[in-house]
């Protein structure tokens, strides 16, 4: 299980690296700048590192920095093969939606094999005496510390993007103003609690209480959801996704 263990250190540091730390200003300016895309792998590997001290050896930031190399090649390479050569393409629909997942799988498989390699070089990882008594006082594990801690950044910013990018073709047209930004916010911000109550109902196995969450939700859009069917398919498409994306997540628990 050591695989799955380094496996998840890397990718808790991957969530907080490319999508927490990497604004939406940061992101922009990658698209126009290389010096940005530098900064980002700069800090991405800061985080990595800061993710590893509870169990930090000589061998974890070994690997730990050669995860923010290989994420920081696939981001110069987006940039000079997909953002640079060819920004008349975002302009087609699908494409940013496209270059997205794409990019994500990369990464996602370059830690794969960083992560394998280091299991089958005898590696090991062990947490430091103070971090282990800090949590053993605390009565919790490392190992599901670190799982919750990945499940609870993913179904937040990531999975709000992954659906939004998603969800883009499907959208209703409206007008550009404050009071629709401010409920795309709001929107945002309920299906993560959404997705939230429902990862801890699955923990708990209430699986009949997630019809109850789900119900609640479309109570307060049922005005708006009877009078607008384009809106009324929209919202059904992002409710389901949004619950497939939490069931999925839940599997690593």
């Amino acid at each position: 299980m050591m695989f799955k263990e380094f496996f998840m250190l890397l990718v808790f540091a991957h969530v907080i690296g490319d999508f927490y730390v990497q604004t939406n200003t940061i992101a922009e300016k990658k698209k126009q700048q290389f010096l940005w895309v530098l900064l980002h792998g700069l800090f991405y590997w800061i985080v990595t590192l800061a993710v590893i001290i509870p169990v930090m050896s000589k061998e974890l930031v070994m690997f730990g920095s050669l995860s923010a190399v290989v994420h920081i090649v696939i981001d110069i390479i987006k940039y000079f093969y997909i953002s640079k050569r060819a920004k008349k393409r975002f302009q087609i629909p699908g494409i940013e939606r496209n270059i997205f997942f794409f990019d994500q799988a990369l990464h996602l498989l370059g830690i794969a094999l960083i992560a394998y390699f280091y299991v089958i070089q005898g590696n090991t990882i062990s947490v430091h005496n103070i971090f282990e008594q800090f949590l053993q006082t605390m009565g919790m594990s490392p190992k599901s510390l670190l799982t919750w801690a990945v499940v609870l950044s993913v179904i937040h910013k990531p999975a709000n993007i992954a659906i939004s990018l998603l969800l883009t073709p499907y959208k209703p047209k409206e007008k550009d103003d404050v009071s629709n930004l401010m409920d795309k916010k709001a929107g945002r911000f309920i299906g993560t609690l959404e997705r939230v109550i429902i990862i801890f109902l699955i923990f708990l196995k209430q699986y009949s209480a997630i019809g109850l969450v789900l119900t609640a939700k479309s109570i307060a859009r049922y005005d708006k959801i009877t009078k607008d069917p384009a809106f009324s398919e929209y919202y059904l498409l992002g409710t389901l996704l949004s619950t497939l994306f939490v069931i999925f997540i839940s599997f690593i628990l």
